[in-house]
This record gives C-alpha cells, structure tokens and sequence, in this order.
C-alpha cells in the first residue's frame, strides 16, 4: 500500500442522504486512496472515469486486477469493488466532485485517447 494524503481527496460521505445511507469511515478511506491512486495510474483512473461516463473511456479492469495483486493490503482492492458496487445506485462523481473526475479526465487525455491507449 502507497503512503498517501488520504485527506487531499475529498469524499462525500452522503451522496444521496434520502435513497443510500452514508459511506462509512472505512470505505470513505478505501475510496479515497483509490482518488490517490488515479492520479498517479491511468488505468486506476480509468475505473473512476467509466462509472461516471462510458462514452468518455473503459475501465482498464485487467491492469487494475493485476495491480491489486502486487499491493500489500486489501485498502486497493476494497475500495474498487466498494465503487463498482455503489455506482449501482449513484456516479463517481457524486463521490468524488465532478472538478475530480473532470481533472483525471484531462490529465489522462481519455477524451482523445482510450482507457488502455498508454500503460503506465
């Protein structure tokens, strides 16, 4: 696991206070180190951008799954399958701001490139 600032990647805790009950604690820090991480791997951000707009990129799943293999505790992997399972009900970007998804968006290039165009 990365040593990052969990606290520079804001979480809303309650996305939609009348239809899902509020993030807890531990997933708001699983979600927040997979933000982290999507600044720093395309195919991590690619997850965050495809449950937000499918038209814009695919989720590099397969470099994703491989990636979660190499990390030393399960923070990556929780909170990946903690976001598939949510954006079942809301978007990425209820989570995480729509100024967040929008930079990884331009920072990735995904709106002239695909999810898995450059592997880093």
């Amino acid at each position: 696991m990365q040593d990052f600032n969990l606290d520079a990647v804001k979480i809303n805790q309650n996305p939609r206070p009348t239809e899902i009950v509020p993030i807890s604690e531990k997933h708001q820090k699983e979600l927040a180190y997979l933000g982290c991480l999507a600044q720093e791997k395309k195919f991590v951000a690619s997850l965050i951008v495809n449950l937000y707009n499918s038209d814009i990129c695919g989720a590099d799943m397969y470099h994703l799954a491989g990636y979660c293999r190499g990390e030393s505790s399960d923070t990556l992997k929780n909170g990946m399958m903690f976001l598939v399972f949510i954006c079942g009900y809301i978007e990425s970007y209820e989570i995480y701001g729509s100024e967040f998804v929008e930079n990884l968006i331009e920072k990735w290039d995904f709106k002239n490139t695909s999810a898995t165009t450059v592997h880093d």
